[in-house]
């Protein structure tokens, strides 16, 4: 803590508000010297703030560790076979590429186009295109200009009035109110208001000088836009839009899309065609009636590469980093930026780590991929892993089920009505029966058991219980009745590692934001403990200077009866 303020005139010192002498009498420089005993008062507070640095620096390397665990985290999040309902769609395995080829005149891609998601299977399809969807379209009679009244565009100037109503064929409609009072602009915009529940759009067509048209445009394919008088006069045949009740100006037909997937017709009301094969849409651009094309979907490994090279690269910064802060230096002392040295939670986690990346995956078959080494994941000669890209590339195209068994979690039930929503690790039990209790077949069970363990029941859930084999272990039930069902897994790399760093890493609940925040409250009681040693130190420099302040007093006074006694002895001697 610095010393208050202060100004120094000759003898006179100024400490705050007070004003007192200094070194005058006793030629001593005081302020320094009460500076001084005030700084070895302190040594206590200096002491504490090396030790709230000491800790500030340990708070912001374990910050650089829990985020470096988290970029793990990520980077194997996809290759574990993400549970719950978007897992499949974060599961890189599940990504589809699509291939499209053909022999014909036009290329695929002015054909068609095809989007898979992952729950497309792998499959290879031909398509041929006969027809494309088309938005039907028609226009009135011309008028000489969108300001142009009704009456006197299409009925010689004399009034009418009536009704009509529009919409598309199977779909909602609406009532327009016509008069001959309107002008085209304002028909169109009546017509347009009414947009969002018919379906058909209203636009003005300006052909050449003193030649507009009203033109109706249906918003989806495949679907004829549907007129009829409403009342009043006729006004639909007054403009022009029927003849003796039928469309008078048809400018495209509405017509539906027609298609053929491996031979069998297909037809829809639209080019966008979801529908047709679970998880991939089609989108036809042009008809080519007797063109094939041929549809490959394929798993996009791209995705999968890319990860596993995140995951190398993220391990590498993680034991980069437990490298730095396990350093000696020359002096052979911890080196200064070794911030963690022998800290328990790095030492910890990296340990975790590499347990968990140099073990095999249990229950596999023989032949499977059962370690890292396998897809050319090895360590090198400072400890950090090396890729064998040739490797994991031979192994992506050839041998893509046993990459998915080194990394994913894999379950499997004896009844699709039961299904594994969660786990954790450690799991102990790979296999294991799972007893349920529904004795009104209502569908939610009184009780469960796995392997004759009870479990948690909360409604259709079904959790392991803490303490247990199955503790994390989470499983949803759709059946009804009481049933036994047999259940199996193998848990691979990347799912144990995620589980892991989730809970190391969690910003909130994890191990590390657990102790920053005991750092942190640490640092406010040590910053209390220097305010009070702070408030010590003032109130004795504060009696230093007052002390100091009283002895220059006293000399003084001394010094000046000093000098009277000798003056008065001069003068005596002097008349002697």
């Amino acid at each position: 803590m610095p010393a208050p303020s202060s100004l120094s005139f000759g003898s006179l010192g100024i400490q705050g508000t007070t004003v007192r002498l200094l070194g005058g009498a006793s030629e001593l420089d005081t302020e320094k010297l009460v500076e001084a005993l005030a700084t070895a008062k302190r040594v206590p507070a200096l002491r504490i703030e090396q030790r709230i640095a000491r800790n500030e620096a340990r708070a912001a390397a374990l910050g650089e560790l829990q985020s470096l665990l988290g970029r793990l985290k990520d980077a194997v999040d996809g290759l574990r076979n993400p549970p719950g309902v978007l897992g499949l769609e974060r599961n890189l395995f599940e990504r589809k590429d699509v291939f499209l080829t053909t022999g014909g005149p036009l290329a695929a891609s002015e054909v068609l186009g095809v989007q898979a998601t992952a729950r497309a299977q792998v499959q290879h399809f031909a398509i041929e295109v006969e027809r494309v969807a088309t938005a039907h379209k028609i226009r009135a009679d011309a008028a000489a200009s969108a300001d142009q009244t009704l009456a006197d565009a299409f009925n010689g100037g004399a009034a009418f009035s009536g009704s009509f109503t529009i919409g598309l064929a199977g779909g909602p409609t609406a009532t327009i109110a016509v008069d001959g009072a309107m002008t085209l602009a304002q028909l169109r915009d009546a017509i347009e208001a009414q947009s969002s529940v018919t379906g058909v759009r209203a636009t003005l067509l300006s052909v050449g000088p003193n030649d507009v048209r009203l033109v109706l445009s249906a918003r989806e394919t495949g679907r004829a836009i549907q007129l009829a008088p409403a009342g009043g006069d006729d006004v639909l045949e007054r403009i022009g839009l029927t003849a003796a009740g039928a469309i008078k100006h048809e400018l495209v037909a509405a017509q539906t899309a027609r298609f053929a997937i491996d031979g069998q017709i297909l037809e829809r009301a639209s080019n966008l065609v979801s529908d047709a094969l679970p998880g991939i849409t089609l989108n036809l651009f042009r008809a080519a009636p007797g063109q094939t094309i041929d549809v490959s979907v394929e798993p996009a490994t791209a995705g999968v590469r890319e990860a596993v090279r995140a995951f190398v690269d993220a391990y590498n910064a993680l034991k980069a980093f437990a490298d730095k802060h396990q350093a000696i230096g020359e002096n052979g002392r911890v080196a200064p930026e070794a911030v963690l040295f022998g800290d328990r939670l790095l030492r910890g986690a990296l340990a975790e780590v590499d347990a968990i990346l140099g073990s095999r995956v249990e229950g596999l078959s023989p032949q499977a991929f059962d370690q890292l080494a396998a897809i050319g994941i090895r360590r090198d000669g400072t400890g950090k892993l090396a890729l064998d890209e040739a490797r994991l590339d031979r192994a992506l195209a050839g041998e893509l089920e046993k990459v998915r068994e080194l990394f994913e979690f894999r379950a499997s039930t004896s009844s699709p009505e039961l299904r594994v929503v969660g786990r954790s690790n450690p799991m102990a039990d790979r296999e294991f029966q799972v007893a349920i209790s529904d004795a009104d077949n209502d569908g939610v069970p009184e009780a469960a058991t796995l392997d004759g363990v009870a479990a948690i029941v909360d409604g259709r859930r079904i959790r392991g219980a803490p303490g247990t084999a199955y503790e994390g272990l989470e499983l949803v039930w759709v059946g009804t009745g009481s049933q036994t069902i047999d259940v199996s897994y193998t848990q691979g790399l990347a799912d144990r590692l995620f589980n892991f760093l989730e809970r190391m890493s969690d910003a909130v609940d994890g191990a590390i934001a657990r102790e920053t925040a005991a750092i942190g409250e640490e640092n406010r009681r040590l910053a209390r403990e220097i305010e009070r040693i702070d408030a010590r130190v003032e109130r004795y420099r504060a009696d230093l200077y007052e002390k100091f302040a009283k002895l220059e007093q006293t000399l003084a006074l001394t010094k000046t009866l000093l000098q009277q006694v000798e003056a008065q002895a001069r003068a005596f001697e002097a008349k002697r």
